[in-house]
C-alpha cells in the first residue's frame, strides 16, 4: 500500500532532521576532541554548544514529526500534533537554550555558560528517554502489531534508551563538576559535550537507517 502526500512528507521531514541530528553529534564529538587537545579552546567550546543545541532542536522536529504521523493515522488527520502543543517538547527548550547560551560563550566567559549547557543538555536526555520509550510503544500499537511483537519490540529499545539516560546523568554530573571545579572546568565541560555529541550522533545514526529503509521500501511501493 502506497503511502498519502502527508505521510510521505512527515517521513521526508524525519529523515532530513536526524540526518541534521546525526550530523551535529559528529561535529560536537570532533570539535570536543580538538578542544581537549588545544590549550585555550572557550571559541571551539562554544561553537561546539551552538552545534549541540542545533542537533537537539533537529531531534526534537523528529520527535514532533513522528507524533503528527501518529495523529494523522489516529484521528484521519482532523487534528495535528501542533493543535496539541506537541511541537513544544524537552528538547526543543533544551536545544534553543544550547544555542542561546553557545552564542553568549562567544562574547562572554565560556565556561560557565557551557557547563549550563551540558547540564541542561542532559538533563533533556534523560527526561526524554520515557518520551522515545512511550512514542515508540503507541507506534507500535497504532501499527496493530501483536503483543509479543510489542514486547520484542520494547525490548530491542530498552538498551538504546538505558544508554541515553546514562549519557544523560553522567553529562549532568560532569557539568556540576564543572561548576565546583572551576580549575577543571573547561576539561570537564568539553567532555560532557563529547558525551553528549556521542549519544546524539547514535540515535540519529540508527534512526535514520530505520527511515531511509522505510522511506525506500514506501516509494517502491507508491
Amino acid at each position: 500500500m502506497s503511502m498519502t502526500y502527508d505521510e510521505k512528507a512527515i517521513l521526508e521531514i524525519e529523515t532530513t532532521s536526524s540526518v541534521v541530528e546525526t550530523a551535529g553529534g559528529l561535529a560536537v564529538v570532533v570539535l570536543a576532541i580538538i578542544g581537549l587537545a588545544r590549550a585555550d579552546a572557550g571559541f571551539i567550546t562554544s561553537i561546539a554548544g551552538i552545534v549541540l543545541g542545533a542537533a537537539l532542536l533537529a531531534q526534537g522536529g523528529t520527535i514532533a514529526a513522528e507524533y503528527s504521523k501518529l495523529l494523522a493515522m489516529t484521528t484521519g488527520g482532523m487534528l495535528g500534533a501542533s493543535e496539541l502543543g506537541g511541537g513544544m517538547t524537552v528538547e526543543f527548550l533544551a536545544g534553543g537554550a544550547a544555542v542561546v547560551l553557545g552564542i553568549l560563550g562567544l562574547v562572554f566567559s565560556p565556561n560557565i555558560l557551557l557547563a549550563a549547557v551540558v547540564i541542561a543538555v542532559g538533563a533533556a536526555l534523560v527526561l526524554g528517554a520515557s518520551g522515545f520509550q512511550q512514542l515508540n510503544a503507541l507506534k507500535m500499537q497504532a501499527a496493530g502489531l501483536p503483543e509479543i511483537a510489542r514486547k520484542v519490540g520494547q525490548a530491542a529499545t530498552r538498551g538504546a534508551i538505558a544508554a541515553q539516560v546514562l549519557a544523560g546523568g553522567a553529562a549532568i554530573i560532569l557539568g556540576i563538576l564543572a561548576f565546583s571545579l572551576t580549575a577543571h572546568a573547561a576539561v570537564l565541560t568539553l567532555v560532557g559535550l563529547l558525551v553528549l555529541g556521542a549519544s546524539i550522533a547514535v540515535s540519529g545514526t540508527a534512526l535514520t537507517g530505520r527511515l531511509l529503509r522505510l522511506f525506500n521500501m514506501n516509494v517502491k511501493a507508491a
